[in-house]
């Protein structure tokens, strides 16, 4: 009877963590985006991984005491598929945080290196079901801890501490793009996953990691919850509010940066001539390929936004004039080019004006803003003086 209560206990601490997971999962991915981000695809794997855990040491737990050989087989499948999945999960943390961190990052060569100690746990945990390495199944089917069961923590560990040095080093780092609250989430993911392997490991029979992430999951959770109230849903771009308080973070942590602040205004031209001849889902179109051009075209540590309508805002820290003009001129390239590129049915071409802050001056966000704001309106009104954009003229001039 005893045994019957514990067994009940283990299996509902375990549903409970599977349907906080499924609930995460089923509410991303009924969000609506129209920009589908390396670390929210990251993020449902993670949720699909831990509840797959879950869901197989709950059936390892079932299974003690049935020895009826198909049910031994199954016990050694749940038991290896419990333990690769394990070095999966910290995988694609590791893949979330690279992703985080920089969006546009491609792991190339490093990529087997971080495929390294998954690979190193699946194929340990594989032969532990002949070995008895990590795990053994006894006569009564029942499930035992391996003499090597802390090498699979210690690889899980390595994930974890490449990770978090990952965050210190870009929360330390002196010209970084975001504020330290913005780093509290990755920080903070990887404490009751550490806490609950330190307790498992110490006390026999207690399991109570994966529920634990599950907790770390809802950390990440919230704060991606926090991070799309400050996104344009079109763009997936910052949107006005963020860039206001990201502005102010720029402007109090300018002096002793050592550079200046960039900050340019980005209008789309003729854009209300797009909507009115070809109609506003082809307007939408050229906002979110306006909106991905800047992110490939833009340093990682460059803060972009949707300011307003078809305006953007880009602002980040540069060494003087050469590189603000070099960034400006690089996005005004690819923007040009990309009408073949994406079906655009008409010219795309962004005026851009900008503004240089040095440490020295005197300051305040609608100063900035404005002489930004001025800046594009003269490049505006330069091109068409200069008539160098050209708009086709009727439906069938393409």
């Amino acid at each position: 009877m005893t045994m019957q209560i514990a067994m009940y206990e283990y299996i509902e601490v375990n549903l409970i963590g599977i349907v906080l997971l499924l609930t995460m999962l089923l509410y991303t991915r009924k969000k609506n985006s129209c920009v589908e981000t390396a670390e929210r695809r990251i993020f449902v794997r993670m949720l699909s991984l831990n509840g797959l855990i879950l869901l197989a040491d709950a059936g390892i737990y079932l299974l003690r005491g049935h020895a009826a050989a198909q049910l031994v087989v199954l016990n050694h499948l749940l038991c290896v598929a419990y333990f690769a999945m394990q070095g999966w999960f910290c995988y694609c943390w590791v893949r979330y945080v690279l992703a985080k961190l920089d969006p546009r990052l491609r792991v190339a060569g490093g990529h087997w290196l971080l495929l390294a100690p998954a690979l190193a746990g699946s194929a340990l945990a594989a032969v532990s079901a002949f070995s008895g390495w990590v795990y053994r199944v006894d006569g009564t089917n029942t499930y035992h801890r391996g003499p090597l069961m802390w090498l699979l923590f210690l690889l899980a560990l390595v994930y974890l501490a490449v990770c978090t040095a990952l965050v210190l080093r870009e929360w330390c780092h002196p010209r970084r793009s975001r504020e330290g609250s913005e780093y509290a989430a990755l920080f903070s993911f990887p404490i009751p996953l550490l806490a609950g392997n330190l307790l498992q490991l110490r006390f026999y029979g207690l399991s109570i990691v994966w529920v634990c992430s599950a907790v770390s999951m809802l950390i990440l959770f919230i704060d991606m919850q926090h991070d799309q109230l400050s996104r344009d849903d079109l763009t997936g771009l910052f949107n006005r509010r963020q860039c206001n308080a990201q502005l102010q973070w720029e402007m109090e942590h300018l002096p002793g940066s050592g550079g200046a602040l960039f900050v340019a205004m980005l209008d789309v031209d003729h854009f209300k001539r797009i909507n009115d001849q070809y109609g506003h889902l082809t307007g939408d179109l050229a906002l979110v390929t306006v909106a991905r051009l800047l992110r490939e075209n833009c340093r990682r540590s460059d803060f972009i936004s949707r300011f307003g309508g078809d305006e953007f805002l880009l602002m980040g820290r540069v060494n003087g004039p050469a590189d603000a003009a070099g960034i400006v001129r690089r996005i005004e390239l690819a923007v040009s080019t990309a009408r073949p590129v994406e079906g655009l049915p008409c010219p795309l071409t962004l005026s851009v004006g900008y503004t240089l802050c040095q440490p020295g001056d005197q300051l305040t966000m609608d100063s900035v803003l404005n002489d930004a704001d001025r800046r594009m309106y003269e490049a505006k009104r330069r091109r068409h003086e200069t008539r160098c954009d050209i708009w086709p003229v009727g439906q069938n001039s393409l």
